[in-house]
């Protein structure tokens, strides 16, 4: 009488499936042996990438099918590794087929679960297959450390860059991604909100989630640096190519600080538009806000243990109010104001003008290196692998170039348009800071000082280290203009002059 039997095929991974571990080839050699030995299958178990670590869903499946069908009597396997690459659990489910009255037998050797040795010989492979599993990862994560270390990340390529080669031979590339997330590194250095970057990034073409903006922006190695808990979150000066530099990415931490990694999405209440621009003299972190919901009142806070600066929001908005006042335009000197502006904006675009010129030189030698490429290719100087490798980076570099020329082109067509809106902001400095949204008020902030502001809590009032070029002008301007006891008497060529 035939005895009944199910089969067991499992691959943990697709290299085992590609290589000769397939489940058709272990299905294959369970059925012949089944037909040469007379037994009845009843069944198939198991199937791709089952778990090497855990029993997984499918050997429950199997066990459960077992204990509802008392008829069987074998499970056939390919080979004990296939069985289970945990030692533990693996003997454990043989002693649990065992104690149901299966036997267990490997078609390869015959070895079965029916006596004591056969029982030892396949435990012992499925020991053998984890020393092999835990041998095999020790090496690999030894190998990834030892690239780590060297300067070389070993990983999928992150956003934003191309990686060619493998292991310790692997070379990073920046690609057109690449540039738009250093435009988003500097937009959040000119304090544009997070969803706003979502929306700029978008219309050229990089269209990320919320929670991936976050990653990138928190990512150290698009700063040159490896950071991997193989090596303990150990900085390794990496040799793939920065997109921004350390300070700009220090500066972008200090306006995210505080916030976990985990992105919530907290819309931010006009009541605090100073926070996280204002930063403690004594500290040098920013303050946090928050509401006495007894008194009702605002306050702005260092959370520095030791410092525990805390100011009313009245009181800064008050004292922010003074230092934007001295920005104010006296009446007299409004022609002469935007005409410093124009000059000052006037020099940046001559500077953007030569970025210009280099930019076009640069697509007109990335076009004639493609150009000459496809000649080799043509002429079989150049095979097909290193053509497709070579024009595809050249493509990248391309891309990245007319990118940029968009932008300088579009900042050089609106010359008028932001003197304009500049003069405008700059007339009432106060009055716009007071009665606008929070995005046009942190705007504000960031364009009269873009590093931000300190509070000096020992003379209650703030400190600046760097101002907007053109206001700080007019600030001058402004003083002398109060240091003279009849403003008519101020010649307006001298005061040109201060504008130098």
């Amino acid at each position: 009488m035939k005895e009944n039997a199910i089969i067991w095929t499992r691959v943990s991974t697709k290299h085992q499936e590609d290589n000769g571990g397939s489940l058709v080839d272990q299905k294959l050699k369970c059925e012949n042996y089944a037909q040469s030995h007379d037994m009845n299958i009843k069944g198939h178990y198991g199937g791709t990438h089952e778990s090497a670590k855990t029993p997984g869903k499918m050997v429950k499946e199997m066990v459960s099918a077992i204990k509802k069908d008392k008829t069987i009597r074998n499970v056939v396997i390919a080979r004990g590794d296939r069985f289970s690459r945990n030692a533990g659990q693996g003997i454990s489910i043989l002693n649990e087929l065992r104690e149901l009255g299966v036997i267990v037998v490997e078609a390869g050797t015959g070895l079965d679960t029916s006596t004591p040795e056969g029982l030892l010989m396949l435990q012992m492979k499925i020991c053998m297959a984890q020393w092999d599993n835990t041998n095999r990862t020790n090496n690999f994560t030894s190998g990834r450390k030892n690239c780590m270390r060297n300067g070389v990340y070993c990983g999928p390529a992150p956003i934003g860059y191309d990686k060619q080669g493998k292991s310790i031979n692997s070379t990073f590339t920046i690609n057109s991604d690449g540039y738009l997330i250093r435009k988003a590194f500097q937009w959040k250095l000119q304090g544009v909100a997070n969803c706003d970057i979502l929306k700029r990034l978008a219309l050229h073409g990089l269209h990320l989630r919320k929670q991936r903006l976050h990653e990138i922006l928190t990512n150290p190695f698009y700063t040159g640096l490896i950071v991997n808990k193989m090596l303990n979150y150990e900085e390794i000066e990496g040799k793939h190519p920065r997109i921004v530099s350390r300070e700009d990415y220090l500066r972008v931490q200090e306006i995210i600080k505080g916030r976990t990694g985990i992105y919530k999405h907290k819309k931010e209440t006009p009541r605090f538009p100073l926070k996280r621009f204002v930063r403690c003299w004594k500290d040098r972190t920013y303050f946090t806000a928050y509401t006495n919901n007894k008194k009702n009142i605002d306050y702005y806070k260092c959370n520095v243990d030791g410092c525990k600066t805390n100011v009313s929001a009245k009181k800064m908005h008050r004292k922010f109010e003074e230092l934007l006042s001295t920005y104010n335009i006296p009446i007299e000197l409004v022609s002469v104001f935007r005409d410093v502006i124009g000059n000052i904006i006037s020099t940046d675009q001559r500077e953007k003008k030569a970025v210009l010129s280099s930019l076009k030189k640069k697509k007109s030698e990335c076009e004639g290196k493609m150009q000459k490429c496809r000649i080799k290719f043509a002429t079989d100087v150049m095979d097909e692998d290193t053509f497709e490798i070579t024009m595809e980076k050249l493509k990248d570099d391309l891309q990245g170039i007319n990118l940029q020329l968009t932008e300088c082109n579009q900042d050089l067509s609106n010359l008028e348009i932001r003197i304009d809106e500049i003069f405008v902001m700059c007339c009432n400095l106060v009055s716009l800071w007071k009665n606008s949204t929070l995005e046009t008020s942190q705007k504000l902030q960031n364009l009269v000082f873009p590093d931000g502001i300190f509070w000096d809590k020992e003379i209650c009032g703030y400190r600046t280290e760097k101002e907007n070029r053109a206001l700080a002008v007019m600030r001058r301007i402004t003083g002398i203009c109060k240091n003279k006891k009849e403003k008519n008497s101020v010649e307006i060529s001298s005061l040109s002059q201060v504008c130098a």
